[in-house]
C-alpha cells in the first residue's frame, strides 16, 4: 500500500483543516483516497487538480477521531493510502457548468473546478457552496479572488444556519437551483455533499434538462 507524506497544514475553520501531501502516484480531479490501515480506514476526496509535483490537497473534517489524527500528524509523517478511485471527474472542459457543494463536499468540486478552468480559462462556471455558518465556507477567499480574476466564473455562497452577521444568500444549496438555471442553456453539473442533497439535485437537474450523463457527483 502506498503512503502519502504530510507537507503543510492550515486551519480552514474550527471544523476543518487543509492538508497538503506529497504523493508518488497520479490522480484525476474528482477522485478520492482511502487513508489508514485495516480497521481504521477513512475516505477523503482529493481537493486539488493534478499538479506536476504530485502534491495533493485534502479538506478534512477534524471533529471525528480520524480527522483529529490527521490534524495532529507531524509534518513529514506518512499515512497509508489506497487509490485513487471514484467516478467523479471533469466531463468536458469546453462546456459551461454548474457546481454545487456543501461542507467538505467542496473537496472534489474544488478539484474539478481547478481542472476545468485550467483547461478552459474562459469557461462559464458557477459555484453554489453552502455551509451552516459563514466561517465554514471553506476556501471562500480563494473563490472570491478567482471570481475577480475570471469574469465567467461566479461564486454564490449560502448559509443555512443561524448566523446573525451573514448578509448573503440563505438556505440549503439545493434551494438555489432555480436561480442557478435561470436564463441558461444546456450545461454540465458537478456536485458533492450529504446524501439527501445529492439525491435531490440528481432528480431536479434531470427535470430541468441536465440528464444523468451530464451530471458528475459524489456523496458522503
Amino acid at each position: 500500500m502506498p503512503a502519502i507524506r504530510l507537507l503543510r497544514r492550515r486551519a480552514l475553520s474550527a471544523q476543518a483543516v487543509h492538508l497538503v501531501f506529497q504523493a508518488e502516484f497520479e490522480h484525476v480531479a474528482g477522485q478520492y483516497l482511502a487513508l489508514g490501515g485495516a480497521g481504521r480506514k477513512r475516505y477523503y476526496s482529493i481537493a486539488s487538480a493534478p499538479r506536476a509535483d504530485r502534491t495533493l490537497d485534502l479538506c478534512v473534517d477534524v471533529r471525528g477521531d480520524f480527522g483529529q489524527y490527521l490534524n495532529t500528524l507531524a509534518l513529514g509523517a506518512e499515512v497509508e493510502a489506497e487509490g485513487p478511485a471514484g467516478k467523479m471527474r471533469l466531463l468536458d472542459a469546453r462546456r459551461a457548468a454548474l457546481y454545487f457543494a456543501a461542507g467538505t463536499g467542496i473537496a472534489p468540486v474544488r478539484a474539478i473546478l481547478q481542472a476545468h478552468l485550467a483547461a478552459n480559462p474562459d469557461a462559464d462556471a458557477r459555484l453554489f457552496f453552502g455551509a451552516r455558518r459563514a466561517q465554514d465556507l471553506f476556501y471562500r477567499d480563494e473563490f472570491e479572488a478567482l471570481a475577480e480574476r475570471r469574469p465567467n466564473f461566479v461564486f454564490h455562497p449560502t448559509v443555512s444556519g443561524e448566523d446573525p452577521h451573514w448578509r448573503g444568500r440563505r438556505g440549503r444549496v439545493s434551494a438555489h437551483l432555480e436561480e442557478a438555471l435561470q436564463g441558461r442553456g444546456s450545461r454540465d453539473a458537478y456536485f458533492c455533499g450529504p446524501r439527501e442533497m445529492v439525491e435531490r439535485l440528481k432528480i431536479d437537474l434531470a427535470a430541468a434538462g441536465i440528464p444523468d450523463e451530464r451530471q458528475s457527483y459524489e456523496r458522503y
